[in-house]
């Protein structure tokens, strides 16, 4: 791949190291720059991954680097010694920080023919270092949800149960020593995991597809310090105890490719919403550009957070009120308290409120809707009475994970929280196959919160904000976990996300969607003069901010893969735009997909040829017409397909 194209895919190029495939008897395992996962058996997922891992004490996930790796392979299995490290920030380090202040790391990992692994590692930090956890980190692909499980614990106990189908709020094994699950029928897989207390959690949470179990209980004092130059040692077993018989190829899966979707009669029918968010306008005024863009999208909201009370008195609401009158869209504003999750609006939140009320009643902006986040009784109260015409919403201005243990609640009209894939890892294949776990976070959301209507957003691959406090720093250079800004949000791959999490929200019935902002970190593109200079995210939405609301599409849905997106490895979404039906088309994947389509139309395809052939060009689309349907659909790496329908 050409560093031309690796920009127009990833947004940057920042170099990664190969993946490889190692053997051990039945159990293939996937090996990339220190990580290992997925892990399978004749086709089946049996671990989602395994990696060594410090949590800092800002919750971040500083990147191991490997210094040294030596591998040897036969036909009895693997052996991988590593040397690496982990980098310390200062705000870890206890005394005066060095710049090679670190984890220093000693790895081994042995695979055998029986389908056995061992890891073990030898840690030593360089200085004392505050850290909220540090071990072996073991995950379990989302499809072992439902599936059997035996729990043995440190007290000898073993308990009977299986991986839950809805999200839990809280870890739902605890003091666990080793954890043994059915990974196909009749067919079980055992890890061992001596010498800590360890804990698995559903990471659907935080919009990752997989169940987790970490060293160190939350219940335990955090953060905790690792003492200068004190080497500790750590070791887990995993082991196939039942080899499956090869998994048969999904039906949706053919010879010559995957089978068209069904007819466009029965695509879903829930229509979803698409907003903008905007930031708190200064007292420059909106450029002639954005008023523009604006009035061609005609996004059904725009939706401004407020996140201190100080940000209250500085807005300047005229210029919210032009670029809502450009856009002919309704106001959603959202309320951020500098509350813990569950606490209630006090007096002083009460007074600010009303000062924004009269801010807004000044400038004659009325908002359609009303968040407080966190909100309770107390602050439904107000804002009802403040804001009589407006829908007022609860929630989080985080992650499912908060919103899935907020105990508030004030009767709101609507419920909300932002989804960003990359909190734990951000790795391309985990960013992508996180997208599996919205219709999980929805139904488990609607039993706990029923009665609400729910909007979503701003989503988008970089954490806007962070539940934790600190946020490492990123240049927009490097994938990073918990980042404000991630570079893949420029480059085809941020686009295809998107369309993933739209189809995700269309089939899990959401009511709105808040899509990223057109400008700033993370923004839809950047502005060179008077010229919107857009991202291909924002090519795709030029095309469906145009329609009638979104609806999902099935592509015939494959039942064996644990993914529960209606179309993996695509994602697709339908609507109605200015000239008729339209079906836009994601490849999720890293390779080349092709889809044998039935129906008739005319299709043209966006993938990082055309997008260096468009970026920077005048008078040429970032659209490659590709002709006429019936055809087979060839979709590059994270290519998008745009399918306009008969009439």
């Amino acid at each position: 791949m050409s560093a031309s194209e690796q920009l127009a895919l990833f947004g940057c190029q920042e170099t990664l190291a190969p993946r490889q495939l190692l053997q051990a008897g039945p159990l293939v395992v996937t090996y990339q720059d220190g990580r290992f996962g997925p892990m399978f058996v004749n086709g089946h997922e049996v671990w989602h991954g395994v990696a060594f891992l410090l949590r800092d004490a800002g919750w971040g996930t500083p990147a191991t680097v490997v210094d040294e790796a030596h591998l040897c392979m036969d036909a009895q299995g693997f052996d991988l010694q590593l040397t690496a490290h982990i980098p310390c920030a200062a705000t870890d380090v206890l005394g005066v920080w060095h710049p090679y202040a670190r984890m220093n790391l000693d790895m081994r990992v042995k695979g055998d023919a029986l389908g056995s692994v061992h890891f073990s590692v030898r840690a030593t930090p360089t200085h004392d270092i505050q850290v909220n956890r540090c071990g072996w980190v073991l995950m379990h692909p989302l499809s072992a949800a439902g599936c059997a499980v035996e729990v043995t614990h440190g007290d000898g106990r073993t308990s009977h149960s299986k991986f839950p189908e809805e999200v839990p709020a809280w870890p739902p094994f605890t003091n666990l020593n080793s954890i043994r699950h059915e990974y196909a029928p009749g067919c079980w897989a055992q890890a061992d995991l001596p010498g800590e207390d360890y804990e698995l959690e559903d990471q659907r949470n935080n919009a990752d597809a997989s169940f987790k179990t970490y060293s160190r209980s939350n219940w335990m004092p955090r953060p905790f310090v690792l003492s200068q130059h004190q080497t500790w040692c750590r070791d887990i077993r995993l082991r196939i105890v039942d080899t499956a018989t090869p998994l048969s190829p999904p039906k949706a899966l053919s010879d010559t490719g995957w089978s068209s979707p069904l007819p466009p009669s029965q695509a879903g029918k829930f229509c979803l919403q698409l907003g903008l968010a905007i930031a708190p306008p200064t007292d420059r005024p909106p450029e002639p550009w954005l008023l523009e863009k604006l009035a061609q999208w005609r996004p059904a909201f725009l939706h401004l957070t407020l996140w201190q009370t100080t940000e209250w008195d500085t807005v300047d609401w005229s210029q919210v009120r032009l670029l809502l009158n450009a856009a002919q869209a309704k106001l959603r504003l959202d309320i951020c308290g500098r509350n813990s999750p569950n606490l209630d609006w006090n007096s002083d939140d009460e007074a600010s409120a009303h000062k924004l009320e009269k801010a807004l009643a000044k400038a004659g902006v009325i908002p359609a809707s009303v968040a407080a986040l966190p909100c309770g009784k107390r602050a439904a109260k107000v804002l009802r009475t403040l804001f009589p015409a407006s829908a007022i919403g609860g929630g989080t201005p985080h992650f499912f994970a908060q919103l899935n243990r907020l105990e508030l609640r004030g009767n709101e009209d609507f419920m909300t929280f932002t989804v960003c894939p990359i909190v734990h890892s951000a790795d391309d294949f985990s960013v992508m196959n996180g997208l599996q776990s919205l219709p999980s976070m929805l139904a488990t959301a609607r039993r706990r919160h029923p009665g609400s209507e729910w909007h979503l957003g701003p989503s988008g691959l970089g954490a806007r904000a962070s539940p934790f406090g600190r946020q490492p720093f990123s240049g927009g250079q490097k994938r990073m976990p918990l980042a404000m800004l991630d570079p893949r949000s420029r480059g085809l791959f941020g686009a295809a996300w998107l369309l993933g999490h739209m189809a995700g929200a269309a089939q899990s019935e959401v009511n709105a969607l808040t899509l990223p902002a057109l400008l700033g970190v993370n923004g839809l593109g950047w502005h060179a003069g008077d010229v919107f200079k857009a991202t291909p995210s924002a090519a795709l939405l030029e095309v469906c901010m145009q329609w009638q609301g979104v609806q999902s599409v099935v592509v015939n849905p494959i039942e064996n893969s644990g993914h529960r997106l209606l179309n993996w490895p695509f994602a697709a979404i339908r609507g109605l735009g200015p000239l008729g039906g339209q079906i836009l088309l994601a490849n999720l994947t890293d390779q080349t997909q092709s889809l044998q389509w039935k129906l008739a139309g005319q299709w043209a395809r966006m993938d990082a040829q055309s997008w260096l052939r468009y970026d920077g060009s005048q008078g040429v689309e970032p659209w490659i017409n590709l002709g006429d349907c019936p055809v087979q659909l060839d979709l590059n790496p994270y290519a998008v397909a745009l399918i306009d329908l008969p009439s």
